[in-house]
């Protein structure tokens, strides 16, 4: 158990190094980790690198192309399949607002 515990401090930094700092405030920090379980299997959710399906545009980018309160409102009410691969996505009100925090993080 011991000699893990250097290994696990090296993958937390390196965690802190590809996610904003700010992402680690609750709201943001449970936004990142329903991007992570809902949309990073085609959605690059982090603040650099591409998204595993080039048509699904990276986080990032949505952050800075929309306001992200408009970006907010569009999760209350549900996103719908906008190609064919998309799922619907209807999260409840509070993870609509999390997702929304950890979108603000990623704005440039």
């Amino acid at each position: 158990m011991v000699g893990s515990r250097p290994l696990f401090r090296t993958a937390v930094a390196l965690h802190m190094l590809v996610i904003p700092a700010a992402a680690h405030e609750p709201s943001a920090a449970r936004g990142a980790a329903i991007a992570r379980a809902v949309c990073s299997r085609c959605h690059a959710i982090r603040a650099t690198g591409a998204s595993p399906m080039p048509e699904a545009p990276p986080f990032r980018a949505l952050a800075a192309r929309f306001p992200v309160d408009d970006l907010a409102d569009v999760l209350n009410e549900g996103v719908e399949r906008r190609h064919p691969a998309m799922p619907d996505f209807r999260p409840d009100p509070r993870d609509a607002d999390d997702l929304t925090a950890y979108l603000e993080v990623l704005k440039p």
